[in-house]
Order: C-alpha cells, then structure tokens, then sequence
C-alpha cells in the first residue's frame, strides 16, 4: 500500500485526474457510439404543418409514448424510423393532420346567423377548395396540392353565365407526373365542380413545370404528349423485337421506331339524303259525290197560272251528278348521320430501323467462330414479317428499312454483363445508415488511437520521468540536477556530458535503484566541478541563498 502511494506521488495528482478525466470522456464517447449504432434513425413523419397541427399532433405523440424531435419552426417533426407507420396510422386515426387547409369543418364552428349570402358563398368555396386538396393530395407521388375555383356569375341581361375554371398546384415527390395521373387529377376536379369541363384546369407542380394547360381544346398536354409517343415507340419496339429475335436469335437484331403522333382531337358530323331509297310514310284518300234534282216547267207561263187558286204549270224532273275523288302519298327520303370522333394519339408516320446480325458458326475443336452475312431473301422476309407486325401503310408516308450488319459481340456481352443483376440493391435509407455507421466507427477508432492510446502509454511509461523523458532528481534547495548542470554550465562556459532519457528497457527496472545510481554519479560530478571551478561554484551558491 504503501508503495501504491509512494507511486501515486511520484506519478502526480493534477496528472492523475487529467487522464482519468480524459478517459472518462473517451469511454463516455465509445458508449455513445455503441449506442448510436445499435440505435434507428429518426426519420421525416410530417413536415410545413400548421403550428396548430404541430401542436396536436405532438401531443397525441406523447400520450402514445412515441419519441419525436422537432426542428426548425416547430412544423417539422421526426420520430424513430421503424416507428414512421405508428405514428401515422395514429395521427391519421385521429384526424389531426389537414396540412392547414379548410374544409366542410368550416360550417360546423360558424353560425349562419348574421351571416351574409357573399359569406355564405365564399365559405362554400373555400370549403370546396379544401376538400379538393386534401383529396388531391391522397394520391400516390403528391406531397402538396393547393386548389384555387373561380366561379362566374351570371350577370344581368345575361343568357347563363361564363363557364367555372380551375387552378391546381401540386408538389411532387420525385419525378413528374404520368399523362394518366394528369388526367386523373383533372377529371377529380372537374367532376366536384358543376358545369365544369376537364380541360378547363389548369394543372402546374412547384417546380413552375405546366403539366395540363386550361385552354378549349380537349387534347392531350405538354406532359403527356412527349410520354405518350415514348410509350408507343417502346411497344411498337418491343413487339418488333420479339419476332425479329425469334427468327435470328437472342441479342441478334437492334430496333427503333420513331413514331409520329397526331395530338389533335376532332369530331366530324355527316349527313347524307338517298333519293333512291324512298319509303311511303303515309297516304290519305279524299272522296266527294254531289246529285241535282230540280225540275223543268212544260211550257210557258199563262194568265192560268198566276190567278190565285189556278193551276200550277207542269214539271219535267231533270238531274246532274258529280263525283270526286283525291289521294295523296307521302314518301320518306333516306337519311343517314354519322358522327366521327377522332380521338388524340393517332399514328401519322412511322419510321422503322433493325439491324438484324449475321450467322455465327462455332469453329471446330474450340476455334473461332465463324461469321457468314444473311442472304437476300432472309432480309426480304424479315422486312415482311416488321411491316405485317406494325402495320406499314406506304400511302402515308411510312418507311422501314432492314440491313444486315456485323454486330460487336465483344462489347454487346460486356455491356450485358454489367448491366445485368447489380451487386448492389440498396434502398435510400440503407446508403445513408451505412454513411452514419462508417462514419461513428471512424471517429470511434481516431478516439483509441489518437487519445486513449497514448493517455495509456503515458500513464504506463511515465511515471517517475520528467519532462522530456529524463528522471527529476532533486538538487540542493530542490533544484533538478538537470537545472543545476544547465546552470554550473552557462555559469563556467564549458559543457557537461547530457543525462539521456531512460530506454524502453530501463523503464522496466526497479525505480529506487536508477535513481541511487543516478543521484551517486550526479553528486560525483558536481563534486569535481566544485574543485575545479571553486569560484563560479561559489558565486552559484550565493545565489541559491539569496534566492533561497
């Protein structure tokens, strides 16, 4: 025990509580490490909440137990990774989370009491609106979706009013939007609107990109153009490919297509009259029959026959009939009206391009395989079987072209290789965990060697060493022997042979006998420096008594 002390001294107590406190702090970073990397990530849960939101949805995190953090304005809050699902599900559940939008909630905290019809109004859209994001935003690959409706009035002395339109800015989560999630959108839209027609909508993302213009014409948009012509190219490929490949082989043919599309959609209206073929609609008879009856008198009128009383002259009866007869016929002229809707994507030309390989025979006993070019009528039948496939109208304007080229098999087969099944199949957050991992088992491994080794070294090797490596033997009034000669020296101006810092190896010996020997051999030599140099031995020893 006493010899730990008497160690516990020489070694120093300021020296002593700096390792420990270094090495305590190096352990501590290593547990931290260790517990960082046992540890999930945090991840994104939700981000630009409204601070109310955040607020509950905080709260509803803590009464559920799940650790979060929040950062920058208190909008954006993280929780630990394989956590991401609870939390959701949880806010979800609970209908917290409305990303700061308004919706048919508006009526149910407002009396329609002193409300005016504009505030009515204007409630109903804002509502309107509200839902339509939230809708919107539901849908796979939006992040945000912000809905603006401008609805018109019918002014006075107007027939109807102007036709409802509608603004919709939605931000994406990596890539764009396909043709069919444009449309979609749209029709979502158009559909929640009275009287509002899809191509009334105009459809922009964040990144100030016009994914659907808003214009009259119902067509397709600058978006979806360009993917719809990539689409058709790539099955009017693939099926080329298929048969060409299945007559030359795997990896024989090299095919392109270069599709022109017409995006224009059209409706025509016909009517045509046939005055050959005529039907009877309908036919109708009109008849009529008329008799007269009246008489004749026989003979002139006498003086008889006007006396009162006389005699009535004789009649002679005489008739006259008339018969007619109408009919009238009504006939139905054939009509026909045929209504063409020709709808956008249609094929205006198509330009076709393959390169078919030649034939490869395998040499004999291991050699090189042999090359021989295709005939004439291999290519003509080829040039048949991609015109019959994809439909070549000449009338139009189409072309198709088929040579027979030498294909580098080297390069093919290297490129093939190295893009076949990657080594590698990692996900996002698998990069990034493995960055985190190196990078703490980097600085864990700096800490060992670059502080914790050498604080060790040092504790081990050091004790009992001054500065420099060189034993403190304490001289008269406690001055090192090291000072002394350094002193002695300057003092006489000659030089004395250097105390050397102790080897490896006699570090390893006992303590107490180095230092009995290097204190005998130190005494001895100032004892023949004090009888050869008896006045500067004096003056230095005056001065350690007046110092002293």
């Amino acid at each position: 025990m006493g010899g730990f002390t008497a160690a516990l001294q020489r070694f120093g107590i300021g020296r002593l509580t700096v390792v420990l406190g270094v090495a305590a702090g190096v352990a501590a970073m290593l547990v931290f490490v260790m517990l960082r990397i046992g540890q999930a990530p945090d991840a994104l849960l939700y981000s630009n909440l409204d601070l109310r939101e955040a607020s509950e949805v905080t709260t509803a995190l803590d009464g559920a137990g799940i650790k979060y953090s929040s950062k920058g304005d208190g909008s954006t809050i993280f929780v630990n990774r394989d956590q991401v699902g609870e939390a959701r599900m949880l806010v979800a559940g609970k209908g917290l989370v409305t990303s700061g939008s308004v919706g048919y909630e508006i009526f149910d905290n407002q009396s329609v009491l002193g409300q005016t019809e504009f505030q009515q109004n204007l409630n109903e859209k804002r509502a309107l609106e509200g839902e339509l994001a939230r809708t919107i935003q539901t849908m796979r690959g939006i992040q945000s979706a912000r809905v603006m409706i401008a609805l018109p009035r019918r002014e006075l002395f107007q027939s109807q009013a102007a036709e409802p339109t509608a603004a919709v800015v939605v931000g994406v989560t990596g890539g764009q939007l396909t043709g069919a999630q444009v449309q979609a959108i749209r029709n979502v839209v158009a559909s929640s609107v009275p009287n509002m027609k899809p191509e009334k909508v105009t459809l922009t993302d964040t990144s100030n990109r016009t994914l659907a213009a808003g214009n009259a014409g119902e067509g397709f948009s600058s978006a979806s153009a360009e993917e719809a012509r990539g689409q058709t190219e790539s099955q009017l490929q693939a099926r080329i490919k298929d048969i060409v490949e299945g007559v030359v082989g795997v990896g024989g043919a090299r095919v392109q297509v270069t599709a022109e599309i017409d995006h224009a959609r059209s409706t025509t209206q016909e009517q045509r009259y046939d005055p050959d073929g005529q039907v009877v609609r309908s036919t109708s008879t009109n008849g009529s029959e008329s008799q007269d009856t009246t008489g004749a008198t026989d003979g002139g009128a006498t003086a008889t026959n006007n006396i009162p009383g006389g005699q009535a002259p004789g009649l002679t009866p005489q008739g006259s009939r008339d018969t007619q007869n109408t009919e009238t016929t009504n006939y139905e002229i054939s009509n026909t009206t045929t209504t063409t809707v020709k709808e956008a994507g249609e094929i205006k030309k198509l330009a076709v391009s393959v390169a078919v390989d030649g034939k490869w025979t395998p040499g004999a006993n291991g050699g090189e395989p042999t090359y021989a070019a295709r005939t004439a009528e291999e290519i003509a039948q080829i040039k048949s079987l991609v015109a019959a496939a994809v439909g070549i109208d000449e009338s139009r304007g189409d072309k198709i072209e088929v040579l027979n080229v030498r294909f580098n098999r080297d390069v093919a087969a290297a490129g093939g290789e190295e893009g076949g099944s990657p080594l590698f199949n990692f996900t996002k957050n698998d990069l990034m965990r493995g960055v985190e991992l190196l990078v703490l088992l980097i600085t864990g491994l700096l800490l060992i060697f670059f502080v914790l080794r050498p604080l060790l070294k040092a504790a081990t090797g050091g004790a009992g060493a001054g500065a420099g490596g060189q034993p403190q033997l304490a001289g008269p009034g406690g001055q090192p022997v090291t000072s002394l000669q350094t002193t002695i020296v300057g003092g006489a101006g000659s030089a004395l042979p250097q105390l050397g810092g102790p080897s490896e190896m006699d570090q390893r010996l006992d303590i107490a006998r180095i230092e009995g020997q290097v204190k005998a051999s130190s005494v001895k030599k100032v004892a023949d420096f004090v009888e050869k140099h008896p006045e500067e031995s004096t003056s230095i020893l005056r001065s350690w008594v007046h110092e002293g």
